[in-house]
């Protein structure tokens, strides 16, 4: 039974091959073979070097520089010389016709496990190894076990089903339970095909929404704001680059191509809309209390959540806007309270402590009076008086944890306002200047 996983390494090149040629751990050397390299006898500098030198030939020192492979077997099942023997055959099935390998077997435990560690860049033509998420189980598992098969070793039967999902099944799977960054490019990219007639208008028009997009590689990707590249090969069926095209290409050619984003009829209503928000970004709420700042903050997602915005919100804002109902509680909490700093704010949290204490309190001597040995009449009247507590501790409870909130992302709220209100300035500058112009023109 042999146990195999992979990870990249990103650096320390020649550290990692020490490791793996270490001769206290290879009986002196003796388990360590090469696949397309040359290796002197417990001499770790010459696999790197030549390693280096690939990656100097080709022009890509830097980035990943190798993968690693274990291969683990069970305690006593194999010895080590049938060990490095499979080892070395499991690498030359994976990588022997383009990459430089070291296998390296290692008896200093007591389960025997090979070392296997790869080249990341192809002495054949400079290309890079790529292991996509299917190469592990289609690749390397099936050649490890079908090895294991030939040398009578026993292999790992199929694990149940974990009760965690991936990634990608978190992120791919219908309906979304919240809004999730794939959730939200995925609602962009609709509209974009809908809105495109070809590929080339496809990318513009993300760049509109704020995406940054980058084509020149083998792999288009895109990039919403605040976030890095995703590449469109792994998007589920139907976002990918090649079932874009064909959604573009099927569309009517006579049918009007879609809004972008917002739900306004023609120019003039949009104006309108981005006037009123600008300047009333602008000009009200200037005071930067915790009140304000959330009655502003509220204003700004219920804009987003009506499509009333001036410009095409970020995928952040978007899944911000989800949570609307916690900060609008927050935010009336925060004005029934008058709370304004963080002192007045902390000071309601003790104060909310010591109501909750005192009510618990009330209800442990009524639960310990319930024990007692008292008549049918009096357990009634007490079970009511324990509801009644609880109806006015649960509240209490939920305001605590409003005010624990507040605390922890006041920070984030004031700085994406912050940002906001300076962006609406701005903008009110540019048309107001825009409007100068035009009046000196006229």
């Amino acid at each position: 039974m042999a146990q195999t996983k992979i990870w990249p390494v990103t650096d320390h090149l020649a550290r990692c091959v020490r490791y793996v040629m270490n001769p206290d751990k290879t009986q002196g050397g003796r388990l360590v073979s090469g696949v397309n390299l040359f290796i002197p006898f417990c001499d770790w500098q010459s696999p790197t070097s030549q390693m280096r030198k690939t990656k100097e030939r080709f022009g890509k020192p830097g980035g990943r520089l190798a993968y690693h492979l274990e291969q683990s077997f069970k305690e006593g099942e194999v010895t080590p010389e049938l060990a490095h023997k499979i080892g070395v055959e499991l690498a030359r099935e994976l990588f022997g016709g383009r990459y430089e390998v070291v296998v390296a077997t290692h008896v200093d435990k007591v389960h025997i496990h090979n070392h296997i560690l790869l080249n990341s860049v192809s002495f054949a033509d400079g290309k890079k190894f790529h292991q996509p998420n299917s190469f592990y189980e289609n690749h390397i598992r099936k050649v490890s076990d079908a090895l294991c098969q030939k040398y009578g070793l026993s292999i790992i039967k199929e694990a149940e089903p974990s009760r965690y999902e991936s990634y990608p099944a978190q992120h791919h799977r219908e309906p979304q339970a919240s809004p999730t960054v794939h959730s939200a490019m995925y609602e962009d990219i609709d509209r974009a095909v809908g809105a495109a007639r070809d590929m080339e208008g496809f990318y513009h028009i993300l760049t509109e929404m704020g995406y940054r997009v980058k084509r020149d590689t083998a792999h288009p990707a895109i990039a919403p704001e605040g976030h890095g590249f995703f590449r469109l090969y792994k998007f589920k069926r139907g976002y990918t680059e090649e079932d874009i095209r064909r959604r573009i290409e099927e569309k009517s050619k006579a049918h009007a191509p879609s809004k972008v984003y917002g739900a306004w009829n023609n120019q003039k209503e949009f104006h309108f809309y981005q006037v009123r928000f600008t300047r009333y970004f602008a000009r009200r709420l200037t005071m930067r209390s915790l009140r304000a700042t959330y009655l502003h903050y509220r204003y700004l997602l219920r804009s987003v959540q009506r499509q009333t915005y001036p410009r095409y919100p970020s995928i952040d804002l978007r899944k911000e806007a989800a949570k609307l109902n916690r900060y609008s509680a927050q935010a009336r909490l925060l004005a029934r309270e008058k709370i304004d700093t963080q002192e007045d704010l902390q000071s309601f949290q003790k104060l909310l402590d010591e109501k909750i204490h005192t009510l618990n309190k009330k209800k442990w001597y009524l639960k310990r009076t319930l024990k007692k040995d008292i008549t049918d009449e009096e357990r009634q009247a007490l079970k009511k008086q324990i509801e009644e507590l609880e109806k006015q501790v649960r509240p209490l409870y939920r305001e605590r944890f409003l005010c624990a909130d507040i605390r922890k992302r006041s920070g984030v709220v004031d700085a994406e306002t912050r940002r906001e209100k300076v962006a609406a300035r701005e903008r009110l500058a540019q048309e107001r200047g825009h409007t100068w112009t035009q009046r000196q023109k006229q």
